[in-house]
């Protein structure tokens, strides 16, 4: 006869669990090993219940097959009586099939009630440590964060008057430092005007040859440097000829020539273009350039005499750009001499015109200020790089100070080397 299968039930250490121990053991575990040991007590559980319904169904089995083997036997004496066992018997089984399922239904969703509710607990309980732990936490910061507070406005007040000390003496020091500056300096200009002084007296000694000689060796160098592909020479001094002959040359060709005196008097004679007008025609130069201070009344800067271009010694370079790329457009066009002797004569009527001079004088004019522009950008440059350098000096000073006094209310500067 068939027996009714055992209730299944949670385990009772189940039931006891706490949050930070193990359900099986008792040792402390985390909060993450123990929701996974609740998770296979759980997962166990459920298994068990399956397993408590197969051997039900097995036993139930069973029972029916002997139900209907007796049955069989019973079946010659009396079918109306063994149906009616067999009927009764499905019956009972049937009964007891459904108690049993119901009963391992209601183990597992009891166990399942008891998971959940221990997990609840738990998460509880753990929500409430981390809570403390945090306000815990929070409390230790105010006090460093007030604590921090504190030595700081001790430390601002030490340094503020610790600066203000160190401003004074710097003042000190500063009125000081530029007294001395101001006593060395009025030394040093005593000398530069003494200096200056015997300068002037060994111009005012030296020849008039000697100053012009000067004048044509700057002039020399500076058109070799503007033109190097030309032939750039001095003459020889005691040599007949003009001071300086400049050729110019187009791939390897001289196509043209100038010809260059320098003066260096102060008042103006007729016979120096006299003279350059003689050594022109001598070396047949398309042009002459008289390089002087010294100009005829109502002449300044430029104008052409006699075939003689006169002009300003700061000029000359400008204008010896101009005359070479005159001689290199007449040279290309392949003009005969009369053609270049009309040419040449238009321009210096040009350079003696009104308009000339006032485009001359324009470029003068404009060519001061940009030299000017540049003499007050490079003193505003050197007056902000010192002024930058003595803030930045300052700034380096008072933090190292600021370092200092911090580290000595920290007590930094008592510490141990490290070994």
């Amino acid at each position: 006869m068939a027996t009714t299968p055992p209730v299944v039930s949670a385990p009772e250490h189940f039931v006891a669990a706490g949050v930070d121990k193990c359900p099986t053991c008792e040792q402390s575990i985390s909060h993450e090993k123990y929701q996974e040991i609740h998770g296979r007590i759980a997962a166990q559980q459920r298994e068990e219940a399956l397993r408590a319904e197969r051997r039900l169904n097995e036993r139930l089995s069973v029972q029916r097959a002997e139900l209907q083997s007796q049955a069989r036997d019973e079946a010659k004496r009396a079918r109306a009586a063994a149906d009616a066992a067999v009927a009764a018997a499905g019956k009972l089984s049937a009964e007891r099939e459904a108690k049993a399922r119901a009963e391992a239904e209601a183990a597992v969703a009891a166990a399942t009630r008891a998971s959940a509710e221990r997990e609840a607990k738990a998460r509880a309980e753990a929500k409430q440590a981390a809570e403390a732990a945090a306000a815990k936490t929070i409390a230790e910061a105010q006090q460093a964060r007030e604590l921090a507070r504190r030595q700081l406005n001790e430390a601002t007040s030490s340094q503020a008057q610790t600066l203000q000390k160190q401003r004074e003496a710097l003042e000190a020091a500063t009125v000081e430092a530029v007294n001395a500056e101001k006593a060395k300096a009025f030394n040093e200009r005593q000398k530069f005007e003494g200096k200056l002084e015997t300068l002037q007296r060994q111009l005012q000694q030296k020849s008039a040859e000697e100053l012009g000689e000067g004048a044509e060796v700057n002039l020399f160098e500076a058109l070799k440097m503007e033109f190097p592909e030309d032939r750039v020479r001095r003459v020889t001094r005691g040599t007949a000829g003009a001071d300086i002959v400049h050729e110019i040359v187009v791939r390897g060709r001289v196509c043209g020539q100038i010809v260059y005196d320098s003066k260096n008097r102060a008042a103006w004679r007729n016979d120096y273009v006299t003279k350059l007008r003689k050594d022109q025609l001598s070396a047949k130069a398309d042009h002459a350039i008289l390089c002087t201070l010294a100009f005829p009344t109502g002449a300044h800067q430029i104008y052409a005499q006699d075939g003689v271009i006169v002009v300003n010694p700061a000029r000359a370079i400008v204008l010896a750009q101009i005359l070479r790329k005159q001689i290199l457009q007449t040279d290309s066009l392949r003009l005969s001499n009369e053609e270049r002797s009309t040419k040449t004569s238009q321009m210096y009527e040009y350079i003696n015109s009104d308009g000339f001079g006032q485009l001359w004088s324009e470029i003068d004019v404009k060519t001061d200020e940009l030299l000017e522009l540049d003499v007050k950008e490079q003193k505003a440059h050197a007056a902000t790089w010192s002024k930058r350098g003595s803030l930045l000096k300052t700034v380096q000073k008072a933090h190292g100070t600021l370092t200092a006094e911090i580290e000595h209310i920290i007590g930094a500067d008592k510490m141990p080397e490290p070994s």
